[in-house]
């Protein structure tokens, strides 16, 4: 698997692109690991209310280092001894309410205090170190006592939550992809994860130490791990010049092809903070024979991409068009022989899946793009806008492609071993309750699906297993922001735009694991949105009734490219 990634590992010399979403660390050249001995910890202010004193606490909640040295300054001696927080860190928005309720509901004591904290949540970090969206606001009652020696508010029973602020978890957490692989193919799967940023001198340790831990729980069972088994010998070292060196155990009964992999791991998921080089080990010898260190620059591309030269298509009058110029595509598609509703085109280019008008009902026909396409056995009241699976390591063609059916079941239709396309059923027991299911798209790396469902952005991995296919892990990415979305599509493989039927953010766009959102430019773009789609390096395709309008950046002025573009519908890349 992934043979072709390995066979040029050691002769490519592109650069994997890396989006970043925060600024890579400078490590340090002193020699020796690092320690995690964190910042210095600054003692809290004097006189603080109670409220001010909740305040700090939750402040310093985001600082981590040191088991949580910072936020035990806040807690009276005993409660700093006893204190074992959960692992998650709840984050919610700078406008938080801590108020003392009314003097009915506090201590009769005069030096004791209850401090009633409320906020949204915006979402959590979990013990896997993934932003998991959402969950229920942020209600709990902390209750403080004025100390004898001192006379300083102290909290005296921390609630067993970490709650802090997203202002101070950005100032205090990292974010960095960590890569795996997707299964049977050579393109590289990003998993965001965030780590604590200080000390910076042993940020790329942390970076380490969590990619050996594995996937997120998210994405596990979705991708594969080359270093499964792979531990740590003794710790990472930072040495001079930008050199990280990783001793590893365990792996020493794998293959080249393997170790190549677990190269190719490291070295990506390290890009971000500034490694220059990475000299991985195994049992105290090069993991590689005959190549010692390693840069990004010794590996190819790995992104899941499409040929330039695809350009995207579009409906017009129920046929196919070309995104470019609007002339039809070759084929019966183009020429008016199905009513088209809906297409997808195939990553690779030569396949094409048509959601088409059967009499009353919906069906739907698949084929190559300039061919007849063979009508599939399947009707319904409403099929979504295909989306394809790219093609698996050893094929140059897709074989498989998705739609929603009735807005209740998803439907996967693959090229069974007699040459026949035919419709499956995907297992997704896991959205029961999320609301009808009105658009998905894959992932361009096959590892991920986005749904939108009861008109919000749910993002699931795609499991496979021996005889079945499911969606996995679903989570609502931005649930109390993003309730109105009309359509969605994969931007990349880390971030994602969605159409709504909000005037105030019509287009927006958000990363996969939803911690935060950017808007688009109102500028020209009118409502309503009825479809959108996105891909890497090519202008977002919005659809409206005046047409298909463009932007490449979420500053950028919506526009047409040509007059041929206000009659055109249904806009999509490949994928």
């Amino acid at each position: 698997m992934l043979a072709l990634v390995c066979a040029a590992l050691l002769t490519a010399t592109a650069c994997a692109d890396v989006p970043l979403r925060t600024q890579p660390q400078v490590i340090s050249d002193d020699e020796g690991a690092a320690t995690d001995a964190g910042p210095a910890v600054a003692p809290p202010d004097k006189d603080l209310s109670a409220e001010q004193t909740v305040r700090k606490f939750i402040t310093a909640n985001a600082q981590a280092a040191n088991d949580y040295e910072a936020s035990r300054l806040y807690l009276d001696p005993k409660a700093a001894r006893e204190w074992r927080p959960n692992k998650d860190v709840v984050i919610m928005p700078d406008h938080y309410n801590a108020t003392v309720p009314p003097d009915t509901t506090q201590p009769e004591d005069p030096n004791e205090a209850i401090v009633r904290v409320r906020g949204p949540r915006l979402g959590s970090l979990g013990p896997d170190n993934a932003f998991i969206p959402g969950g229920r606001p942020v209600e709990t009652e902390i209750k403080l006592r004025r100390q004898r020696d001192d006379k300083q508010w102290r909290i005296v029973d921390p609630p067993d939550d970490v709650i802090t602020t997203e202002p101070d978890f950005i100032a205090n957490y990292y974010q960095v992809p960590l890569y795996f692989f997707a299964p049977q193919s050579n393109v590289r799967v990003p998993d965001p994860r965030f780590v604590l940023a200080e000390p910076k001198e042993s940020l790329p340790v942390r970076v380490v130490e969590l990619l050996l831990e594995g996937p997120s729980n998210a994405l596990a069972k979705a991708v594969s791990n080359p270093l499964e088994k792979a531990t740590l010998d003794t710790n990472p070292t930072v040495k001079p010049g930008g050199l990280l060196e990783v001793p590893l155990t365990g792996v020493a009964q794998e293959d080249a092809e393997k170790r190549q992999l677990m190269v190719a791991q490291l070295v990506m998921s390290l890009e971000t903070v500034s490694v220059d080089r990475v000299r991985p080990l195994s049992d105290g010898r090069t993991l590689v024979a005959g190549h010692q260190d390693w840069r990004n620059g010794d590996f190819p591309s790995t992104n899941a991409t499409m040929s330039a030269d695809l350009t995207g298509m579009a409906l017009k009058d129920g046929r196919l068009v070309s995104l470019e110029d609007a002339e039809p595509v070759p084929g019966p598609a183009g020429t008016g022989a199905y009513q088209v509703r809906s297409a997808a085109q195939s990553l690779d280019g030569g396949l094409l899946a048509v959601v088409e008008r059967a009499g009353k009902r919906a069906g739907i026909r698949v084929g190559p793009v300039d061919g007849d396409l063979a009508s599939i056995d399947l009707r319904a009241g409403r099929l979504t806008r295909p989306t394809w699976r790219p093609a698996v390591a050893g094929s140059k063609q897709s074989n498989e492609v998705w739609t929603v059916v009735d807005s209740k079941k998803v439907a996967r239709i693959a090229l069974a071993a007699d040459n026949v396309w035919k419709a499956q059923t995907v297992n997704v027991s896991a959205l029961d309750g999320f609301g009808p299911m009105t658009a998905l798209r894959l992932s361009r790396d096959g590892t991920r699906a986005v749904i939108v469902a009861d008109k919000k952005v749910v993002v699931a991995s795609v499991v496979r297993t021996s005889d079945s296919v499911l969606l996995r892990a679903p989570r609502i990415l931005q649930p109390d922001t993003l309730t109105d979305v009309v359509d969605v599509d994969w931007l990349s493989q880390e971030w994602l735009v969605a159409a709504t039927s909000s005037a105030s953010r019509p287009v927006v766009k958000l990363p996969v694991d939803g911690f935060g959102y950017e808007r688009y430019s109102l500028s020209n773009l009118e409502l309503p949105l009825r479809g959108i789609t996105a891909a890497p390096d090519r202008p977002v395709v919005a659809a409206n009734p005046g047409g298909l309008w463009e932007a490449s950046l979420p500053s950028e002025v919506w526009r047409q490219r040509s007059l041929s573009q206000s009659s055109l519908s249904s806009p999509f890349y490949p994928g």
